[in-house]
């Protein structure tokens, strides 16, 4: 019999991911540009994994996950098309989920941490900061990445076929996502959105994203006219790459759904 104080372990969920953004504006996604970058073929998007990684928690936790749970995720080594990913969970005593992405050959791939509120969230104050004004694409560099400044919003109006279209390319079968005129929105698009505005301020030939924390306040819906705004809050070099690190918040009207620390490599080192 297992010990009152034993950590407890939620189901593993398996799932066969696949790479859906092999036409992304983001060639890391193609097998050729990211075989120049040292990688043995196309990466799954990132949000992806978190994707396949939050299904065994909103299968305990349904809604709620989705209205007051934390999680920061780490992505350590890339997911290729077609493998098989285990995802498995420990609760321990502190109420904090521990939970690994494994491949078939045990290589661990990603690390996640989750837990539940049980307070109201404290909002970041960069959440009520303008962003600023509409402006066309720039190619990204370092001097253009400037901490503090705003990006423009990004409007948002997600659809249940949208919602559904994302369930179906990351094989999540829960029916809360699917189910009425205006499901709960995905976990793994709403973390997406992090990639979009940032892709909707600057042009990005190839990056990868390396971790996110997101925060859900409160959950959002198929049908909510959302906006995504982004702050830089810090950039650094390392090993030859450029990483930024963004504040990005998703409001619907003057609601924080979701506050997220998003984490990328906007200008990796090529192989030579």
């Amino acid at each position: 019999m297992k010990a009152a104080d034993e950590p407890a372990a939620l189901p593993v969920y398996a799932v066969r991911t696949r790479n859906t953004h092999a036409s992304s504006e983001n060639r890391m996604h193609s097998d050729e540009v990211a075989a120049s970058y040292g990688f043995k073929g196309a990466l799954v998007p990132g949000v992806t994994v978190f994707s396949h990684m939050t299904q065994p928690l909103v299968a305990k936790h349904g809604a709620a996950w989705l209205s007051r749970g934390n999680a920061e995720v780490i992505f350590l080594k890339p997911a290729y098309d077609g493998d098989l990913l285990g995802i498995q969970s420990n609760l321990g005593r502190d109420g904090v989920y521990a939970l690994t992405c494994v491949n078939e050959e045990g290589i661990e791939l990603a690390r996640m941490t989750s837990q539940m509120r049980e307070t109201p969230p404290i909002i970041d104050a960069r959440s009520a900061l303008a962003p600023a004004p509409p402006r066309e694409k720039q190619l990204v560099s370092w001097d253009l990445m400037e901490v503090g400044v705003p990006f423009p919003a990004l409007g948002w109006n997600p659809t249940a076929a949208e919602n559904l279209q994302w369930c179906n390319d990351v094989r999540d079968e829960l029916p809360l996502y699917r189910d009425g005129a205006t499901p709960l929105l995905h976990p793994g698009l709403i973390l997406r959105q992090a990639n979009l505005v940032l892709r909707n301020r600057f042009t990005l030939p190839a990056w990868i994203h390396t971790g996110s924390r997101i925060k859900f306040n409160s959950a959002a819906h198929a049908g909510d006219a959302l906006e995504v705004r982004a702050i830089p809050e810090e950039k650094w070099r390392k090993s030859g790459h450029e990483f930024v690190r963004l504040y990005v918040c998703i409001r619907r009207g003057d609601q924080v759904l979701a506050e997220i620390l998003h984490t990328a490599i906007f200008q990796p080192r090529k192989v030579t």
